[in-house]
């Protein structure tokens, strides 16, 4: 039997979809699962944002209570129901518009039109892997990318937690001849990521080669082998959440090369100190911040 996708509909304000969307990760992540897809839009002549969760089959109503609870929105008026039999992927796309940050002009393909001559472009697709450049932390990471390369070019880079390959295409366009690393622990987003690859005109390259372009990996951390071969990094980009940036603290700091960059982002302006005292506590310097509504991303350096 082919699995319906279901969709959970309400209303919201900006700042209380913006805390679903990290609650709906931060379940996800802890239950060892995928997050459902959650895109939110102004609506004319409303303060309120209509906010939409797409589930590939069924939804697990044990999440959503979970879901709402953490997020405070136990008497949320919503509407849960199976959608009609069409690609909800390439209507979720419609809702995305194109996202300026730093150098880089990322756009779907509904906006390939509007692609900029004087910008590093990526045509990013909505759809199973996290992260279009419309968040918020993605976009700070893109300008904390660009930030970094009026100082130095980086031999090799590593995007830890992919998801649809954005940062790593933007550490790729940006410093064509670096060796660049993307990995996840989920097989879906890496195959995302080679399809943006491709769409994007990038070069791929195996994991164990020492040539330019993007090595793809499935790992979970950083201690699996498949990482020998580009270890230290010169630029560790790492867009994934408060707990497992602190968790992974000391095996991040480890894979860094001496002088090496560092930025981190998913994190809340909240979370900031908990997030730096983890990497202090291993010799890393601060270098900056880039704050974009509740979200942050940090830059550090290795000595």
């Amino acid at each position: 039997m082919t699995e319906e996708t279901w969709c959970l509909t309400g209303e919201l304000s900006l700042e209380a979809a913006q805390r679903l969307e990290l609650v709906i990760e931060q379940i996800a992540d802890l239950r060892g699962e995928f997050p459902p897809t959650l895109s939110y839009f102004e609506q004319k002549d409303s303060p309120l944002w209509c906010t939409q969760i797409f589930f590939s089959s069924a939804p697990d109503y044990g999440f959503i209570n979970n879901m709402l609870q953490t997020s405070g929105l136990m008497d949320w008026n919503h509407d849960i129901a199976p959608v009609e039999n069409k690609d909800w992927v390439s209507e979720s796309q419609k809702l995305l518009t194109p996202v300026e940050a730093g150098r880089f002009f990322v756009f779907g393909s509904h906006d390939r039109d509007k692609a900029r001559s004087e910008s590093l472009n990526l045509q990013i697709e909505a759809g199973q892997a996290f992260g279009t450049g419309k968040h918020e932390t993605t976009a700070a990471c893109l300008e904390s990318i660009t930030a970094l390369a009026a100082d130095r070019t980086p031999c090799t880079v590593l995007d830890l937690g992919t998801g649809s390959g954005v940062l790593a295409l933007a550490a790729h366009k940006l410093w064509p001849n670096a060796r660049v690393c993307a990995s996840d622990i989920d097989p879906i987003a890496i195959k995302v990521t080679a399809e943006n690859i491709t769409i994007n005109g990038g070069t791929n390259r195996t994991v164990t080669a020492e040539t330019v372009g993007i090595a793809l990996m499935v790992a979970d951390g950083l201690n699996d082998p498949v990482f020998a071969t580009d270890q230290p990094f010169d630029l560790i980009i790492a867009n994934i959440l408060a707990g497992p940036l602190i968790e992974m603290a000391a095996n991040i700091s480890a894979a860094l090369a001496g002088g090496g960059k560092l930025i981190l982002s998913g994190l809340l302006c909240t979370q900031e100190k908990e997030v730096l005292d983890a990497y202090k506590a291993r010799g890393l310097v601060s270098l900056g911040r880039i704050e974009k509504d509740d979200w942050l991303a940090l830059t550090l350096q290795k000595p």
